[in-house]
């Protein structure tokens, strides 16, 4: 006998007094196996009811949770000393400059000098507006480990103990400090500034006719407005 038939259907055969013992028997039977199908179909809806609850909620907490963005470092500190320019200190390595700032806000290039074979690793900084703010050259190139050796310095935020920055005039850096060694570079004159190992450049383009004889630079030459384009600190 094929399960064609309802339950309740059954029911009232088996309750009908026409039919013979052994077809009620055979529709007891099938009563039985009609109900294990639909607690069996029952168990499916609800198990598959919860996966899908389940899966709605996590994708409901996915939506929800906000997309997490690399954290940027801000700086506050400008200063320039004879051992530390704003976080960055004398005997750092770079590899503790990557542990010292997001490694977004770092951008290794190469530098190149007044020869072709002179190139550098330089490792630009930015800030957390993505704007350059100096540039950090180790002594060895290919080497994290290597200490910070050169400190370019590119905003006008970074100033000194006398607020000496860039665009100060030559005349500022003269009422403050001792400015003995001065040498021409290719487009630039530079001041050697001893007191904070650093050096201050100026554009040879500022300079008064005459600037350089066979003494060499002739400081009178130099006008008090000349203003620097570069600072660069030293650390051996």
């Amino acid at each position: 006998m094929k399960r064609i038939l309802g339950g309740t259907f059954i029911l009232l055969l088996i309750s009908c007094n026409t039919i013979s013992k052994k077809e009620k028997e055979l529709l007891q039977i099938e009563l039985e196996l009609t109900k294990q199908e639909q607690n069996s179909d029952s168990k499916e809806i609800t198990l598959s009811k919860e996966k899908e609850v389940e899966k709605t909620n996590l994708e409901a907490a996915y939506k929800k949770e906000p997309v997490k963005k690399p954290s940027s470092y801000t700086f506050d500190n400008f200063h320039i000393s004879e051992n530390r320019v704003g976080i960055f200190s004398k005997g750092m390595t770079i590899s503790d400059v990557y542990n010292t700032i997001p490694k977004e806000q770092i951008k290794k290039k190469t530098g190149y000098g007044e020869f072709a074979d002179d190139t550098y690793d330089d490792y630009e900084i930015y800030d957390s507006n993505g704007k350059i703010i100096l540039i950090l050259t180790p002594k060895q190139n290919g080497n994290t480990n290597s200490k910070i050796n050169r400190i370019s310095i590119l905003d006008k935020r970074f100033k000194t103990t006398r607020k000496i920055g860039l665009n100060s005039t030559f005349g500022d850096l003269q009422k403050h400090y001792v400015t003995n060694n001065i040498s021409p570079d290719m487009e630039h004159i530079v001041l050697d500034v001893e007191h904070i190992n650093a050096w201050f450049s100026i554009k040879k383009t500022e300079l008064q006719d005459g600037w350089w004889n066979e003494k060499g630079i002739d400081r009178s030459k130099i006008p008090n407005t000349a203003k620097f384009d570069g600072i660069t600190v030293w650390w051996n």
